[in-house]
């Protein structure tokens, strides 16, 4: 039985409820749905509970297994609480005293547990290397309707709205793995030897070069993975070992809340159906929302890549004036800004580089 706190919690009680610090690190579906529920009654108390939570978060020392994390953060806990303990049993020894004693004694205890927390996490929280530890770097979409982000393998995702990947600094052609809260669209540079995962909240996404679509929002009652080309693996990390393989034109839609009897069939929560196309559109519905159609008539090439800019949400530099006043008519349709600017290529041999996040365009 998982017991949450009373409504006038604090933040501390909140850091040392291990079912908390289990939601916050992702290690029970169960705990993510009770704590969601608990949440959703103290509308007024997000700011506190958003509080405890990066706590946790900074205290996780991100090393070894997620079990392995919790150990060590129940560990720091119990030292600090050892502190709190020799503290307050002096407090009982003393006749009252005035609030401001008391308010003094307060923060002389936060800073003791706050020197507990640094001593066994110090490595984490200071961002020292400890057991080869992985920085990472993150990119979020924000507001904005789209964000393209090009990767170091030449693989592109296209984050919706409110989503966000982690990447990890060492990130390269050979070690391609990511992590995913939120929707976006990724075509993924073919490579049979490096498998690219993307990791969300509950599946694992293995693919080796495709074109795919994920929506999987922390806080969604749904994950949904769709294909386009290519194939994916998604494995399950509620039931280990369980896996599902789509194929191009299929959706795999998985659920975030547990389903009443299927302790021994998590099929029932992994739903795989076909992408439909209706007659009038070019790409089904779970696409769309990124795929772009140019539809030009004597356009110079500058008007066209202000356009895909906007929509695409990546900077692109023109660097000669010649190649700015290049004009095209034609349409053009695709779900990433390389196929768009490959096709344009087509009519001018016009070349484009990337680095960082912007496009350069040149002769």
């Amino acid at each position: 039985m998982i017991q949450m706190p009373a409504a006038d919690f604090n933040v501390e009680e909140l850091i040392c409820n291990e079912s908390f610090q289990e939601y916050c690190l992702g290690t029970s579906l169960e705990n993510q749905m009770h704590w969601r529920e608990w949440m959703a009654r103290y509308p007024h108390r997000q700011n506190d509970i958003a509080e405890a939570e990066k706590i946790v978060m900074i205290l996780n020392v991100k090393q070894g297994s997620r079990i392995e994390q919790l150990k060590a953060l129940r560990s720091g806990l119990t030292q600090s609480e050892t502190f709190r303990s020799a503290i307050f049993r002096k407090e009982e020894l003393k006749p009252k005293h005035s609030r401001s004693y008391l308010f003094l004694s307060s923060v002389a205890a936060a800073m003791l547990i706050g020197i507990a927390f640094l001593y066994f996490y110090k490595p984490s929280f200071l961002g020292v290397n400890k057991d080869d530890e992985v920085k990472s770097t993150f990119f979020h979409s924000g507001k904005a309707l789209r964000k393209t982000i090009i990767l170091k393998d030449g693989s592109v995702i296209t984050l919706a709205r409110e989503s966000s990947i982690r990447l990890p600094e060492d990130f390269n052609s050979s070690k391609r793995e990511l992590w995913l809260n939120g929707a976006a669209f990724f075509d993924v540079k073919h490579d049979t030897a490096h498998p690219f995962i993307v990791h969300t909240t509950f599946n694992d996404i293995k693919v080796l070069g495709t074109t795919f679509n994920v929506k999987a929002y922390a806080d969604s009652a749904l994950i949904e993975t769709a294909l386009i080309q290519g194939m994916v693996r998604i494995n399950s990390k509620k039931y280990p070992g369980y896996f599902v393989v789509l194929k191009p034109n299929q959706k795999l839609v998985s659920l975030n809340a547990p389903v009443k009897n299927t302790k021994e069939k998590p099929g029932l929560e992994y739903q795989v159906s076909e992408l439909k196309n209706s007659p009038e559109d070019v790409a089904p519905p779970e696409v769309q929302w990124v795929r772009k159609r140019l539809d030009i008539d004597n356009l110079p090439l500058s008007v066209i890549a202000q356009r895909l800019q906007d929509w695409y949400g990546i900077e692109i530099l023109i660097r000669e004036d010649e190649v700015r006043n290049y004009r095209y008519s034609g349409v053009f349709e695709n779900e990433t800004i390389l196929k768009t600017l490959e096709a344009l290529q087509l009519s001018y041999p016009f070349r484009f580089e990337i680095k960082g996040d912007k496009i350069y365009i040149h002769k």
